[in-house]
């Protein structure tokens, strides 16, 4: 693995761990990792719930919205009272846009360090065996999604590309549920 291959021990121990217990091949891989991101997803949810005031976040989010819309109800009509009204509070808009920035970046801060050495462990052990199986040809992304396979029209998926893909669609899905997106804050208050 180049750079990482002082990881490759701890690797190989994961991977027998792995296939001691059952999960090292399909189907059984394929299902740890989902329910690997599950769990993931709702720590990450946790740690957002603790760090970040989502409803906060959810009142700025409005407020931007309404700007915005002002912001270009004023610029199509022309309309000099609404446009100074707008640049009124410009600077208010930014402040609190540059705080919503902060808040969201408080749990990739404490996060990131973890996942990423938990990724890369997980990896090592997974060095290319099938992790689940694509009912059509798959493209592959350098990077991303390297080691994609074929076998006539079936497409095997490493670890990296089943672990983003399950990331990706099962992460948000979980974060709404608990409530850790301003989206969902919204949709509850409703």
């Amino acid at each position: 693995m180049g750079w990482l291959s002082f990881l490759d021990p701890v690797g190989a121990w994961f991977s027998f761990i792995f296939e001691a217990i059952g999960i090292l091949y399909a189907p059984g891989s394929t299902y740890f990792i989902i329910l690997f991101n599950i769990l993931m997803a709702v720590l990450m949810s946790l740690l957002t719930k603790a760090l970040v005031n989502v409803e906060k976040i959810s009142r700025n989010q409005k407020e931007i919205k309404i700007h915005n819309e002002n912001k270009k109800k004023a610029m199509d009509s022309a309309d000099k009272k609404l446009w100074q009204k707008v640049q009124r509070r410009e600077e208010y808009i930014k402040k609190i846009q540059s705080e919503m920035m902060i808040q969201n970046m408080k749990p990739m801060l404490v996060w990131f360090v973890p996942v990423t050495i938990i990724f890369f462990l997980m990896r090592s052990a997974f060095v290319n065996i099938p992790i689940a199986w694509m009912p059509f040809n798959f493209p592959s992304i350098p990077l991303i999604i390297p080691n994609v396979r074929y076998l006539g029209n079936l497409t095997w998926m490493g670890f990296t590309g089943w672990y983003f893909l399950t990331s990706i669609g099962l992460g948000n899905f979980v974060r709404r549920f608990m409530g850790a997106t301003p989206s969902a804050q919204r949709a509850i208050a409703t």
